[in-house]
C-alpha cells in the first residue's frame, strides 16, 4: 500500500495501492506508521509520489461510504485530517509530485506538502459534488490558502477535473515538469532540500503558518524571536564564516541541519 525508504536524509514515500492508489483505511494506517519514521532527526526532507499510471483517484468510495458505518467514517476523516496536519507541522521541507490523475482525497493529501509539483498532462480536481458531498478532508480551505476563496469555491463545487496548467496559473501547483522526468527532477530537488539548512526551512514554514492564521502584523511580532536563534546555529555560523573568509565565490557549504 505504501513504500518508504530513506536515502541521504530524504524520506521517499510511494503510494502503491494497485487500485489506482485509492485511499482507504490500510493506506491511511501505512501513512500514519510512516509518520513516526519521517519525524526522526535523520530525515531532513520528505518526498511523496505515486506508483503506476496515476498519483491517486482519491478515496475508495465503497469501503469508506458503503461498508463503513457513519461513526467509523467520521473517525477516519478525523484521523486523516490529523495526519495532514501533522505533515504540515513537520519542521522540515516536504514535496509531493503528482501525475496522471490527482483527484479528491489524493489532492487533499498532496496539498499537505509544502511544494506541489505535477507532470504535464495531469488531470487534477475534486469530484465529491458528483456524489452530493463536498471535499471532506481539508481540501477546500487549503485550496483557498493557495488560490483564494473564490477559486476554492469554484474548484470544490465544479465536480470536474482541471488541466494542471490551470492549477499552476492559480498558484496551487508550484511547478509543471515533463511526465517522463517528473519523479527524477522532483527527487533531485527534494535531495537538495534534505542537504540544506533544515532549521532555516523550519523557520520559513513557521512564519508562513503564522501568517495564514494571524496575518502580517501579528506575524511581524514573532519574526525576531523566530529568526534570532538561527544566528548561532551550526549551519549559519559555517555559512557566514565561509562567506567572510572566501567571499561570494566560496565553495558549497555542507549543512548539517543543526
Amino acid at each position: 500500500m505504501l513504500k518508504l525508504k530513506v536515502k541521504e536524509g530524504l524520506a521517499i514515500l510511494t503510494l502503491a495501492n494497485p487500485d489506482k492508489n485509492r485511499l482507504n483505511r490500510a493506506v491511511l494506517e501505512a501513512l500514519r506508521a510512516a509518520l513516526a519514521r519521517i519525524s526522526q532527526a535523520d530525515v531532513r526532507a520528505i518526498f511523496l509520489k505515486g506508483e503506476g499510471p496515476a498519483f491517486s483517484f482519491g478515496a475508495d468510495v465503497k469501503e469508506l461510504f458503503v461498508d463503513a458505518s457513519r461513526h467509523d467514517l467520521a473517525r477516519l476523516l478525523v484521523e486523516y485530517l490529523d495526519f495532514i496536519g501533522a505533515v504540515e507541522a513537520l519542521p522540515k521541507p516536504t514535496i509531493a509530485a503528482v501525475h496522471g490523475v490527482c483527484s479528491s482525497g489524493g489532492l487533499e493529501l498532496a496539498l499537505a506538502f509544502d511544494h506541489l509539483w505535477a507532470a504535464a498532462g495531469t488531470k487534477i480536481g475534486f469530484m465529491e459534488t458528483t456524489l452530493a458531498i463536498p471535499p471532506l478532508a481539508g481540501g477546500i480551505q487549503r485550496i483557498a490558502a493557495r488560490a483564494g476563496s473564490a477559486r476554492a469555491m469554484e474548484i470544490a463545487s465544479a465536480g470536474r477535473m482541471y488541466d494542471v496548467e490551470s492549477f499552476e496559473r492559480w498558484n496551487i501547483v508550484n511547478r509543471i515538469v515533463a511526465a517522463e522526468s517528473l519523479h527524477t527532477e522532483a527527487e533531485a530537488f527534494a535531495l537538495k532540500l534534505s542537504a540544506g539548512p533544515t532549521r532555516a526551512f523550519a523557520a520559513v514554514k513557521s512564519l508562513l503558518r503564522a501568517y495564514e492564521q494571524t496575518g502580517v502584523p501579528e506575524t511581524d511580532k514573532i519574526t525576531v524571536a523566530t529568526v534570532m536563534p538561527l544566528m548561532d546555529s551550526d549551519d549559519a555560523v559555517a555559512a557566514v564564516t565561509a562567506l567572510i573568509s572566501a567571499g561570494p565565490k566560496r565553495g558549497a557549504v555542507t549543512f548539517t541541519g543543526t
